[in-house]
């Protein structure tokens, strides 16, 4: 195809943003400046690319990591100089804990203005060298055959390594718009460098992973068990299923019910369906009664580590055999892996299995009966559970009407593990757990939406929300592209402060409110007045689920203000998981 390219940024930018593409890239988020402007307009004019403008760095990372998280493939955020490359940092450190195939595409300055005081320069090579799986420090652009070759299979490989986010440093020198420059001659190189190696092949293809099974000899997988097979029928196992299960819950799935063992699967598994074998969804509570004195003889660990601190504590107290199936980050979070294997691909599922089934019947009957139990005392408990952000978690978790939840770290995550319970249809459930952290709640939701095209709902309490509210400026840029639309529901439990501190010792400490808790006396209504959304206060189980089925029903975004009581939310959880857990 025969471009004409305005000056070499633009021909050297376009190399990037197509070689991006034909990678996997499926969306950018483009935030403006001037040093970026040609990496702006390249990426703009990739057909098959979903692009956002955002004006803030910071929440436009994590909207481009939420877009990455839901659909599993790599997503770009590109950004001017300085100190708008620092602002990702955030974002770059939530991918890497999480193993999400970020792409950060910054622009630089020409190298002589490096540490001379120059506005907008800074040293950006290495600044993300400890949370990056790759970084790509280019030089500046160059219009050799070999220049524009090595460019194109640079960016080929960087895209497709996924496995975390990667960095790419783009040095740029004036003329920087794509603006035809009069002096410039168009290159005399082969169709090769200029085009690539056409539009649906990357310049470079790399070969994924191959999954690999288990040798037929066991011995070899735990220090001093030489000889000794540890996976064999008949155990009393328990696999354990984090917030990430690196895109195999069909897998998961299978593997409890070839073996038989109770599979503890927090809500963002994406495991809660009501036909999942051997699904334990109240593990929250039972390790906190008698279960908690059990003792399996294996546990199988994937994806991150459990979110409910009793669960975390149980697995803890255990000295058994211990193999950890691991996504693309390190998840031996209790250093008790015998073994770990990375990427397990359906084969090594099928020789576990194998070498497992099947097994303790009564075991698994001793879990499944707790669970049930568990459940149904849930179900009473929340018919008589006054108004509060534990009743109004359980209605929010529980609402038919949207495709996705996105529960924010903090309280909400722990309300949402507890009551997101098995439902006859898949229900998707999404939580950054990476470094557990509430930054960018809001734009990580708003690209998941971007996403899924369905209707949302996002739980999070009044300081998350908060914290991330420049991301809603994004809604502007999506409202004004027709192909582009968010609906659903931001649920937001106002118990004005930090609630989640209110477990922990320092809550009896003097000064604890003002200086830990830090209630902030927030009016929402003109916050969702300013950014377009449909506003809510709701103070009754009633009013929020109308507002919920509004909301479901609605093709706009719905803000709905939870006005709960801000203490007793720590009793009340307390309570409960001790009511479930009971005989």
């Amino acid at each position: 195809m025969a471009h004409v390219d305005a000056n070499l940024n633009a021909l050297w930018c376009r190399c990037i943003a197509e070689e991006l593409v034909r990678g996997g890239l499926v969306a950018a988020v483009l935030c403006p400046g001037s040093r970026n402007s040609p990496l702006l307009f390249a990426l703009a004019a990739q057909p098959r690319l979903l692009c956002l403008s955002h004006i803030d760095e910071r929440s436009a990372g994590f909207i481009a990591l939420g877009i990455a998280k839901a659909s599993g493939k790599p997503v770009a955020v590109c950004v001017t100089s300085g100190s708008a490359v620092a602002n990702l940092m955030p974002a770059v450190a939530e991918a890497h804990a999480s193993g999400i195939p970020l792409v950060v595409l910054a622009a630089d300055r020409p190298w002589e203005l490096l540490g001379s005081g120059a506005p907008q320069a800074m040293p950006q090579r290495g600044i993300f060298a400890n949370f990056v799986t790759a970084e790509l420090a280019l030089g500046e652009p160059t219009q050799t055959d070999l220049a524009l070759r090595a460019l194109r299979a640079q960016i080929s490989r960087i895209v497709q390594d996924g496995g975390g986010p990667s960095y790419v440093n783009v040095p740029m020198r004036d003329p920087l718009p794509p603006l035809a420059d009069p002096a410039w001659l168009a290159p005399s190189v082969s169709g090769e460098a200029l085009d690539g190696r056409g539009a649906d092949r990357p310049f470079t293809v790399v070969g994924g992973i191959s999954s690999w099974g288990l040798p037929s000899d066991l011995g070899w997988l735990g220090p001093g068990m030489k000889g000794i097979d540890w996976l064999k029928p008949g155990m009393k196992g328990l696999i354990v299923a984090g917030p990430s299960t690196g895109g195999y819950p069909p897998l998961v799935a299978h593997l409890a019910a070839e073996t038989g063992f109770p599979l503890i699967a927090d809500a963002p598994s994406n495991l809660r369906w009501e036909e999942c074998p051997n699904l334990i969804s109240t593990a929250d509570a039972l390790v906190g009664g008698a279960l908690g004195d059990t003792r399996p003889d294996l546990i199988i660990q994937i994806g991150a580590a459990p979110l409910a601190r009793p669960v975390y504590e149980y697995l803890g107290r255990q000295d058994c055999p211990w193999l950890c199936l691991e996504d693309d980050a390190n998840r031996d979070f209790l250093a008790r892996a015998w073994a770990t294997i990375k990427r397990p691909g359906p084969e090594v599922y099928a020789q576990i299995a194998a070498a497992c089934r099947s097994g303790d019947d009564a075991w698994r009957a001793l879990w499944r009966q707790g669970d049930d139990r568990a459940r149904s005392r849930l179900t009473e408990a929340m018919a008589n559970e006054p108004w509060g952000e534990v009743l109004a978690a359980h209605h929010a978790c529980t609402h038919g009407g949207f495709f996705f939840t996105h529960l924010a770290s903090s309280m909400a995550v722990r309300h949402g593990n507890l009551h997101c319970l098995p439902a006859n249809r898949i229900r998707m459930v999404h939580a950054n757990r990476g470094l557990n952290g509430i930054d960018g709640t809001l734009g990580t939701f708003i690209g998941e939406c971007l996403h899924f095209g369905g209707s949302g709902l996002l739980l999070c309490g009044d300081l998350a929300f908060i914290h991330d509210l420049p991301a809603l400026g994004a809604l502007r840029s999506i409202r004004a592209d027709a192909a582009q639309s968010i609906h659903g529901a931001i649920v937001v439990l106002n118990n004005d402060g930090g609630g989640i501190f209110d477990f922990l010792p320092v809550a009896q400490v003097p000064g604890y409110e003002r200086w830990v808790r830090t209630p902030q006396g927030m009016a929402f209504a003109p916050i969702a007045e300013q950014f377009g959304l449909t506003y809510r206060l709701v103070a009754s189980a009633a009013e929020l689920r109308a507002a919920l089925d509004g909301a479901a029903g609605s093709t706009g975004l719905w803000l709905i203000e939870c006005a709960v009581p801000g203490p007793g939310a720590v009793d009340r959880h307390r309570g409960l998981l001790r009511a479930m857990a009971a005989p």
